[in-house]
């Protein structure tokens, strides 16, 4: 019978105890949290090549500048650098174009070079499978030579720009694509002249 006292005096003790908190709760080891995994930048340089087309028209309609328009082949080269935020894509690419032929106009005898085209954009978008589709918008820079029947117009400027393009992938390190952009150079180097054109282009790009 004291054995039995003693049994039920013992469990008394250690649950009052547990009630007021003397028994400490059990520890479970929480792991570390993993440090967060860096996304690398993909950095890119390629080609292009394509068809630039538009039309050029005065503030006022003369003999010596009718409206005109024009269509010829561009090239030119790029690089950029893009990285992934979830399934988003972000980039900037910087590029530059050029035509080496008079680009033909509409019967006119108006003669119209673009020495230089460059552009300077920043690309946003997602992925399909292995294909990044985006837009892209920014600021170009062109020079244009017009030479109607008397004094040529040599003109350079800056316009924003905008368009849409796809990337593919074809390995690891190579990808193929196009892309379409949106040109207008409004009062173009203050000359009372609109330079509005489109550029058609396709891409070939080599990932770092």
């Amino acid at each position: 019978m004291n054995v039995f006292k003693t049994v039920l005096l013992t469990s008394c003790i250690v649950a009052a105890q547990v009630s007021a908190g003397g028994l400490s709760d059990p520890v479970i080891p929480v792991p570390p949290p993993l440090p967060p995994v860096a996304v690398p930048l993909d950095w890119y340089a390629g080609v292009q090549v394509g068809v630039v087309s538009g039309d050029v028209t005065p503030d006022l309609q003369t003999t010596v500048l009718p409206e005109t328009d024009f269509e010829g082949p561009i090239y030119g080269v790029h690089a950029g650098v893009q990285r992934d935020f979830g399934s988003m894509r972000l980039g900037a690419e910087i590029d530059y174009n050029t035509t080496s032929v008079d680009l033909e106009d509409s019967g006119t005898d108006v003669v119209i070079e673009m020495d230089t085209l460059a552009h300077l954009k920043l690309r946003a978008g997602t992925m399909a499978g292995n294909v990044f589709i985006y837009g892209t918008a920014g600021i170009a820079y062109a020079e244009v030579y017009i030479e109607p029947i008397g004094p040529p117009y040599d003109l350079a400027d800056t316009a924003p720009f905008y368009g849409v393009g796809a990337d593919m992938m074809v390995t690891q390190r190579i990808s193929v694509g196009g892309e379409f952009l949106v040109h207008s150079f409004e009062d173009m180097d203050d000359s009372g002249i609109d330079v509005d054109f489109n550029t058609a282009m396709l891409r070939a790009s080599f990932h770092f």
